[in-house]
């Protein structure tokens, strides 16, 4: 090999290896700059959720408090019926955010103790929920059901999905109150479970009757019948389809 071919040679492996770094140099850098951004994203994403969060807690506090106002009323004159519509209303708002929430925690990545506060703020407002519906009930005629469901992180539990269905029988005329057993952040859940006795899950209360374990639909639909009975009111038409069965 002539020294002229030798140093072409040489001179195209040379350009060959420089190129080759600028490849791997610009593959290091477009990698640093997707991940920063990735970072940033989350962050900005989170960020944004948090707020949304903030605003969702404002609120459930301003209609906590309007509905304790309220009822401080009911001895002077205050309309009972229109008392629970707005305790109906506020517990149906409360229901939708939280699994908001529960959507956020799921996806945090830097603020999971942020979230576990928001949480801890939601399981308290449907505590104050539940403790104001039963003052209600105390001095105005009895106008719902209440029901207490504790769950555990079980994928295969569908006791949610049988108090989804009650929830869309009855409307507004059942009251649910979920709670998770395993969230032992907030000692007040704790305080209920003792209560009641639990220590199955899932575990379902339906006013004072104690159901633990899995609880099938027809069970629930024939107790909250029984209870509507119980109030004297307007029985609603699916408890005619529960009795025939």
């Amino acid at each position: 090999m002539t020294p002229e071919r030798t140093e072409r040679t040489e001179r195209a492996e040379k350009n060959e290896r420089s190129l080759s770094n600028k490849k791997y140099l610009l593959a290091f850098v477009l990698t640093i700059i997707i991940f920063t951004g990735g970072i940033f994203i989350g962050l900005l994403f989170e960020k944004i959720q948090l707020n949304s969060s903030e605003e969702t807690i404002l609120s459930e506090k301003v209609g906590l408090r309007s509905l304790q106002l309220q009822q401080q009323y009911i001895e002077s004159g205050t309309d009972c019926t229109a008392l629970n519509k707005v305790l109906q209303s506020n517990i149906n708002d409360l229901t939708r955010k939280m699994q908001e929430v529960l959507e956020y925690q799921k996806k945090a990545l830097f603020s999971q103790e942020k979230f576990d506060l928001q949480l801890r703020d939601y399981f308290l407002t449907e505590i104050q929920f539940f403790l104001v519906s039963q003052e209600i009930n105390k001095k105005c005629p009895k106008d719902n059901v209440n029901i207490l469901y504790f769950y555990d992180e079980n994928a295969l539990d569908t006791q949610g999905d049988i108090l989804d269905y009650v929830k869309k029988v009855f409307g507004d005329s059942v009251l649910i109150f979920s709670f998770d057993s395993g969230f032992r952040k907030e000692p007040m859940i704790e305080v209920l479970m003792a209560n009641y006795g639990i220590t199955q899950f899932p575990s379902t209360v339906i006013e004072e009757q104690v159901f633990q374990g899995h609880t099938s639909v027809e069970t629930i639909l024939k107790v909250v019948c029984d209870e509507f009975e119980k109030q004297g009111k307007k029985v609603p038409e699916k408890c005619a389809a529960v009795k025939k069965d």
